[in-house]
């Protein structure tokens, strides 16, 4: 009993989040965060396959960063993975696309993912079915994000690795975020240990709302570290 139990909240599995938003867009979207692709494995192929399976419900699909990481053996497999999916996507770059320079140049990355079909929105907008949808690069520092933010205007949605951005008031209706990984290691009542977010644990994972915008987090597909407490990888499907 005791050993099932152990098995049951230290294992990697991949929950499906299903989340509606009353926003009015009208969009059905899948996230995808956070997947830190290091080689095709056995995760990599339950990816495969769920991306397969649950992807057909999507009319888009966000992409949100840390696609790879510095331990990435090999970018075909992000290929490979993304591909497959016969559906608009569009994407944002993390920290570890970044700090993975210049072992894997963060252009061979982003040629990568253009190839795979991705849209890159990196400090730009486009529009989609009357969306207008941005996204913003990695910056270490809240001057470079406001920056930016600035430049873009007036969106509905917004894409950022980080959820930390949701503090600099963006102009955005919905904000789609990873970056936390949920924490990863999470107790009963306690919640998440630590997340990577200058808010600590505010914004590891959910739905919240600020000011006029809604903001959500994804726990991710992956980690640097393999290991999650009480705290699944996720595959999210969003109605906007």
């Amino acid at each position: 009993m005791r050993k099932k139990f152990l098995e049951r909240i230290l294992r990697n599995y991949i929950r499906i989040e299903r989340v509606t938003l009353n926003s009015s867009m009208g969009l059905e979207a899948m996230i995808l965060a956070d997947m830190h692709i290091h080689d095709f494995g056995r995760r990599e192929a339950e990816l495969e396959e769920i991306l397969k399976d649950s992807s057909e419900e999507a009319d888009a699909i966000f992409i949100l960063g840390d696609t790879y990481d510095e331990r990435t053996k090999s970018l075909e497999p992000i290929y490979r993975i993304l591909r497959q999916v016969n559906k608009p996507k569009f994407g944002v770059l993390g920290n570890h696309e970044h700090w993975a320079d210049p072992e894997i140049p963060i252009s061979d990355g982003m040629r990568v993912l253009e190839r795979a079909g991705v849209t890159l929105l990196v400090d730009r907008v486009t529009e989609y079915r009357g969306i207008r949808i941005g996204g913003i690069d990695w910056y270490e520092d809240d001057r470079s994000i406001r920056g930016k933010l600035l430049e873009l205007g007036k969106v509905d949605l917004l894409l950022s690795h980080t959820p930390d951005i949701i503090e600099l008031n963006p102009n955005a209706k919905v904000v789609l975020a990873g970056h936390t990984h949920g924490g990863q290691v999470c107790f009963p009542l306690i919640g998440p240990v630590w997340t990577p977010s200058r808010y600590g644990r505010r914004y590891a994972s959910g739905l919240f709302s600020k000011g006029e915008s809604y903001l959500y987090v994804s726990r991710g597909l992956g980690e640097m570290t393999p290991i999650r407490i009480n705290c699944p990888r996720e595959l999210t499907l969003i109605r906007i």
